[in-house]
């Protein structure tokens, strides 16, 4: 703490410093014991019983995510599920995160001519910060790896600019160092030599010399110790990290696959970082479903997609040519935009979720930061007191969402627990679950994609303290929208076990999407109006229970007929 005070940068920010940990603290402290979900289980699964070294075949994971593994590793066998020690890990990872961006953010709108850089990088740091799309990284426990490759990715960019302004090499050692630990971190490091390539090869001014163009006497073309100092780099960096993955995954990328990752339909690309750009500047997680999706189809369409595309490759080729000729307010939007897109890079091609708040927030996380700098930069036209009310607005509905999503997150995990507690079966033979939460307003909660009806066995095993012995059947899931959703039940005379929900807004759901009409060796699902028909094909053993959620509580059904 003492050499951290003698740090003149900690030194000269520590009350930014501070109000982004009040801030942030205040808004997130009602989920601590939340975010022990989903994935999480699964984790847990590949550690039991794994020796550490396994970290460096990432416990079976199919990626390069040695880093990850090795911190999530030392967390579980620290932690366990004790949520404080994840919280104040995962809390801590996001402040450094913001107080890095206030950083990256005012060396951008001073390289490009603004004289008081202070105030607007604090206003777009802030507003990345109390961001409600950050929750998703910063709640759920699995998000470690997006909140610590955005950190080192930040700390790269920021020790790159610096040895362009000092020219000391230890700096760029540093920023490739960080970007080796950020490749083997996570798939976002992708982006990260676009990122620094933009910030050396565009003709930014440093502060207080607004006709020195920056990096010329390093970095600039036909410069040989661009190349040599950070482009070459790279691109080893990035050849050998692919190659890596051929070797040891079988194909050049790993995580979801060569089919995923390297599917580069332009369209769906073009109509991708639309959503993306349009998420962030108005807010439609939280729009009626229906313009919704009107906006998303919109954007989809093949006019729409490559129309913004083409604009999109006009305005960074204008902003190159032009770079020096424009406004300074002007040239710090275009660049961070162009930053922005860049960081979409790695996640441009996946699906941009829409339809559940809070799913796949995590993807934009380290893009935000570069939106929103551009925000408040284009912001720096309007007079004062409208462009300070524009930003005040915008903060107020940013906290107002964020509180939604940390009480949904803070709900989700009150009734996740609550049925955890109250499971009173684990000995039985068979546990046929027909029915239980699936999300809660799209926080998930049992939503399981594996197909192999663990979700909630391994949630009672590796959250809950039981070890459940029987075979589960998760018939059906539900989507809750208040903590007393819930459902009746009963078995006809026909045995035939009817289902109907208490309340309207719900739906029924399996593998992560809705469901409809299905059947197993096993049993028969048969939605019916409000609610739903369950028919077994083959009699259960002897012992087998029958459960269904109701609120927080589990309802058991009794079936005498074993014949």
């Amino acid at each position: 703490m003492h050499s951290l005070w003698h740090n003149r940068i900690f030194r000269e920010n520590a009350l930014v410093l501070l109000a982004f940990s009040v801030s942030v603290h205040l808004l997130y402290g009602k989920t601590v014991q939340a975010g022990f979900v989903t994935d999480f289980t699964g984790l847990m699964e590949r550690l039991d019983g794994a020796p550490f070294r396994d970290f460096l075949h990432c416990f079976g994971f199919p990626a390069l995510h040695q880093v990850t593994n090795f911190f999530l590793f030392l967390f579980v066998k620290c932690f366990g599920t004790n949520g404080l020690p994840w919280y104040l890990v995962f809390t801590s990872l996001h402040i450094a995160n913001g107080f890095l961006g206030f950083l990256l953010a005012k060396k951008i709108f001073g390289k490009t001519g603004h004289d008081r850089p202070f105030a607007p990088a604090l206003a777009a740091s802030l507003l990345f910060l109390l961001s409600p799309y950050q929750a998703d990284a910063v709640v759920w426990k699995v998000c470690f790896n997006f909140l610590f490759c955005t950190l080192l990715m930040f700390g790269s960019l920021l020790f790159l600019l610096k040895y362009s302004e000092q020219n000391r090499r230890r700096h760029l050692w540093w920023s490739h160092g960080l970007f080796v630990v950020a490749l083997f971190t996570f798939e976002l490091a992708l982006a990260l030599p676009l990122l620094a390539w933009v910030l050396i090869f565009l003709p930014l001014t440093p502060e207080g010399e607004p006709h020195l163009p920056l990096l010329r006497r390093i970095f600039l073309r036909g410069s040989p110790s661009g190349v040599r100092g950070v482009i070459l780099p790279h691109v080893l960096l990035l050849a050998g990290y692919f190659l890596l993955n051929k070797l040891l995954l079988g194909g050049w990328v790993g995580h979801y696959g060569e089919g995923v990752h390297l599917n580069f339909d332009l369209r769906n690309l073009a109509a991708n970082c639309l959503k993306y750009f349009s998420k962030y500047l108005l807010f439609w997680r939280d729009w009626p479903h229906g313009w919704k999706e009107a906006l998303m189809q919109f954007f989809e369409k093949p006019a729409v997609a490559y129309g913004g595309l083409a604009l999109g490759v006009l305005a960074v080729v204008a902003t190159v040519v032009f770079f020096k000729k424009i406004q300074a307010r002007f040239r710090a939007a275009a660049l961070s935009w162009a930053l922005f897109f860049l960081a979409l890079a790695p996640v441009a091609n996946l699906y941009v979720a829409w339809i559940l708040q809070g799913e796949n927030d995590r993807y934009g996380y380290l893009a935000s930061l570069f939106f929103l700098i551009g925000l408040v930069a284009l912001l720096q036209f309007f007079p004062r007191w409208l462009r300070c009310g524009l930003l005040a607005a915008w903060l107020l509905v940013s906290v107002f969402l964020l509180q939604k999503m940390s009480v949904n997150w803070q709900q989700s995990a009150c009734i996740v627990n609550g049925l955890l507690r109250d499971f009173r079966w684990p000995d039985a033979p068979e546990v046929y679950v027909l029915a239980f939460p699936e999300n809660y307003n799209g926080v998930p909660m049992f939503k399981d994609f594996s197909r192999k009806n663990l979700a909630l066995k391994h949630a009672l095993r590796y959250v809950g303290g039981q070890k459940p012995v029987g075979d589960f059947y998760q018939i059906a899931q539900i989507n809750l929208t208040s903590p007393t959703d819930g459902l009746t039940a009963n078995l006809d005379s026909v045995g035939v076990f009817r289902l109907q929900f208490k309340q309207w807004g719900n739906w029924w759901w399996l593998h992560g999407i809705g469901t409809g009409d299905y059947q197993t060796e096993q049993y028969r699902f048969r939605t019916d109006g409000n609610g739903c028909r369950v028919e077994l094909k083959k009699p259960p053993k002897p012992g087998a229970v029958f459960i269904y959620s109701d609120g927080g509580r589990w309802r058991d059904l009794r079936f005498t007929n074993y014949d």
